[in-house]
C-alpha cells in the first residue's frame, strides 16, 4: 500500500467519526429540547402520564444514535482528497493525483510521485482533529438539564388530566384485584369441592361397612359403632345442612326489584330439589350477552345494551341472595357488577368484561357447589334416618349383616330396614313406647289419673293491666266499683296512650294508622 492510500484510509475513517460525533452531538441536543417539552407538558401541564413520559423520554434517549448513524456518510477519495488539500495548503495536488489515476495523462507520473512523496509528510490528525471537549459538554448540559426538570420540576394539573389518570388507575388497580379474588376462589372452590365430596363419600361407606359387619349376637359393640357413626354423620350434616337456604326454599318466592315472581318460584321449585338448571341457564345467557358486548365498537347502541345486562344482572344478583342465600355466590355476582360497571370505561372496556365473564363462571360453579351440598345433605340425612332404625333393630338384637352383605346405597337399607321395623309392629323411626323411650315418640294420648294428687296451687294475679297482646277476655253482667276502679281505668288508658304517642313519634307505627289511632283514643270517655 503507497504512503498516499494510507492517508487517504486514515482521513477517511478519521472524517466520518467526526460526522458521526457531529450529528450525534446535534441529536442530543434535539432530543434533549423535545424531552424537556415532554417534561414540561406533563410536570407543568398534566397532559402526559407518568408512563407516558418515561417511554418518550428513553425512546428520545436512542434517537440521537439513530440520528448520527443515518444521516453520517463516508466520504470518497475525491472529498478524502479535496480535505487533504484543504488543510494542508497543498494546492489541489492530492485531488489532482486523484483524478490523473482515471483517464491516462503525460504528467501522471510527476503529480503521482509528488502526492507520495507529500503524503509522507502528513499526519491524519494534523487534517481531521479530534475536538470533542466542546460538543460532549453541550451534551452533558442537555441532559442533565431535561434529567434535573424530571426529577424536580413540581406537578401541577391545570387541565385534570392527571386526576382523571389517577382515578382510571385506581379502578385498573380494583380490577385487578377482583380478577385475583375470582381466581383464587375457583381454585379454593375446586379443591374444596372435590375434598368434601370426598369426605361424604367415606362416611357413608364406612356406614353401609357397619351395617354389614353387625351381628345380633354382638348387639353392644354394634351399638357403640353405630352411635360414633352417627355423632359423625351428623357433624357433616350439619356443615352440608344450610338453615339459611332451607329457609328461603321454604318461604314463599318474593319479587325483588324488577325480578320476575313466576321465574322465581320456579328456580326456588328446582332448588328444593336439589337442581340448579334454571339459575345457571341465567347465568350462561348473562355471560353470553357478555362475550358478544366485548366485541361491540364504542356506540349509543353498546351503552344501551350495557344497561340493559347490568340491570339483568343485579336482578339475577337479587333473586339468588333471596333463594340460595349463599355468601359466596353473592360475593362472586357482586364482583360482576363491578367488574361490568368497570367494562363501560373506554381504558377498561375488554378487561372489564372478561373479568365479568370470569367471575360468572365463578358463580355458576358455586351454584354447582350449593347442589352438590343440597344433595349431599339429603343423602346424609337418609343416611342418619337408616341409622336410626338400625340403632332401633340392633337394640332387640335383629340387625344381622348377614341379611345387607348384596345390598348398595342408602336407598336399599331404607327398604330393608324399613321391612323389619314393621315386622316387629312398629313404625319406623319411632319408639314402640309412644314417646316415652328411645327414638321418636308416635305422639299418641298418655293415661292420666284426675284423682292423682299433685301440689299444683290455683293462684291469681292482681297485677295492674298493660299494653300487649289479648290473652284472654272475660265478661260479666256485674256493675263494677266507682271511684278506685275509675281511677285505675283512666290511669291504664294513660299509659297506653303515651306508649303508642312515643311508638308514632319513633315511626314505629305506619302513617296510614296515625289519624285512626288518634280518633280512638280522643273517642274514650274520659
Amino acid at each position: 500500500m503507497t504512503a498516499s492510500q494510507n492517508l487517504f484510509q486514515r482521513v477517511g475513517r478519521r472524517a466520518y467519526a467526526a460526522a458521526l460525533a457531529v450529528n450525534l452531538r446535534r441529536g442530543v441536543i434535539a432530543a434533549a429540547a423535545a424531552g424537556l417539552l415532554a417534561v414540561i407538558a406533563a410536570r407543568l401541564l398534566g397532559l402526559l402520564p407518568d408512563r407516558a413520559l418515561f417511554c418518550v423520554l428513553g425512546g428520545l434517549a436512542a434517537a440521537p444514535l439513530v440520528f448520527a448513524l443515518a444521516a453520517a456518510r463516508r466520504p470518497g477519495p475525491i472529498a478524502v482528497a479535496r480535505l487533504i488539500d484543504e488543510r494542508t495548503a497543498s494546492k489541489d495536488l492530492f485531488l489532482t493525483a486523484t483524478l490523473s489515476r482515471e483517464p491516462a495523462a503525460d504528467f501522471q507520473p510527476l503529480v503521482t510521485e509528488r502526492a507520495e512523496q507529500r503524503a509522507g509528510e502528513i499526519s491524519a490528525a494534523s487534517v481531521v482533529p479530534f475536538r470533542w471537549q466542546l460538543g460532549m459538554r453541550d451534551a452533558l448540559v442537555a441532559i442533565l438539564i431535561v434529567g434535573a426538570s424530571a426529577a424536580w420540576l413540581p406537578q401541577f394539573d391545570p387541565f385534570k388530566k392527571q386526576l382523571a389518570r389517577a382515578r382510571v388507575a385506581e379502578r385498573e388497580q380494583h380490577l385487578l384485584e377482583t380478577k385475583k379474588a375470582t381466581a383464587a376462589r375457583q381454585a379454593e372452590l375446586v379443591q374444596q369441592s372435590a375434598d368434601k365430596r370426598e369426605e361424604v363419600q367415606q362416611a357413608l361407606a364406612r356406614l353401609e361397612k357397619t351395617f354389614k359387619e353387625a351381628k345380633p349376637a354382638a348387639r353392644e359393640t354394634t351399638l357403640k359403632e353405630l352411635a360414633t357413626e352417627q355423632k359423625e354423620l351428623g357433624d357433616l350434616w350439619r356443615k352440608a345442612n344450610n338453615n339459611g337456604l332451607r329457609t328461603a326454599l321454604d318461604e314463599a318466592a318474593q319479587s325483588f326489584g324488577q325480578a320476575d315472581a313466576k321465574k322465581l318460584d320456579e328456580w326456588r321449585k328446582e332448588l328444593k330439589q336439589g337442581s340448579v338448571d334454571g339459575l345457571k341457564k341465567e347465568l350462561r345467557d348473562i355471560r353470553e350477552q357478555t362475550r358478544r358486548l366485548a366485541g361491540m365498537p364504542d356506540s349509543a347502541e353498546r351503552r344501551a345494551m350495557q344497561e340493559q345486562l347490568a340491570k339483568r344482572l343485579n336482578d339475577a344478583a337479587q333473586a339468588m341472595k333471596q333463594l340460595a342465600n349463599s355468601p359466596q355466590l353473592n360475593e362472586a355476582l357482586r364482583r360482576a357488577l363491578e367488574q361490568m360497571d368497570l367494562s363501560k370505561l373506554g381504558d377498561l372496556s375488554k378487561d372489564g368484561a372478561q373479568a365479568a365473564m370470569d367471575s360468572l363462571d365463578l358463580s355458576q360453579q358455586e351454584l354447582d357447589q350449593l347442589a352438590q351440598s343440597l344433595k349431599d345433605g339429603q343423602q346424609l340425612e337418609q343416611a342418619l334416618k337408616n341409622l336410626q332404625m338400625a340403632r332401633a333393630l340392633a337394640d332387640r338384637g335383629q340387625l344381622d349383616g348377614a341379611e345387607s352383605k348384596d345390598l348398595t346405597g342408602m336407598d336399599a337399607y331404607e327398604l330393608l330396614f324399613s321391612e323389619k321395623m314393621g315386622g316387629l309392629g312398629e313404625s319406623p323411626g319411632l319408639s314402640p313406647e309412644s314417646g316415652m323411650g328411645p327414638g321418636r315418640g308416635s305422639g299418641a294420648k298418655r293415661p292420666e289419673d284426675d284423682a292423682a294428687k299433685t301440689a299444683f296451687k290455683p293462684e291469681k294475679s292482681n297485677g295492674q293491666l298493660s299494653g300487649g297482646k289479648l290473652l284472654l277476655e272475660w265478661k260479666t253482667s256485674e256493675v263494677g266499683e266507682s271511684g278506685a276502679r275509675s281511677e285505675q281505668y283512666r290511669d291504664a288508658v294513660r299509659q297506653v296512650q303515651q306508649g303508642v304517642a312515643e311508638a308514632i313519634q319513633q315511626e314505629q307505627v305506619p302513617p296510614g294508622y296515625h289519624d285512626t289511632i288518634k280518633r280512638y283514643f280522643d273517642s274514650l270517655p274520659k
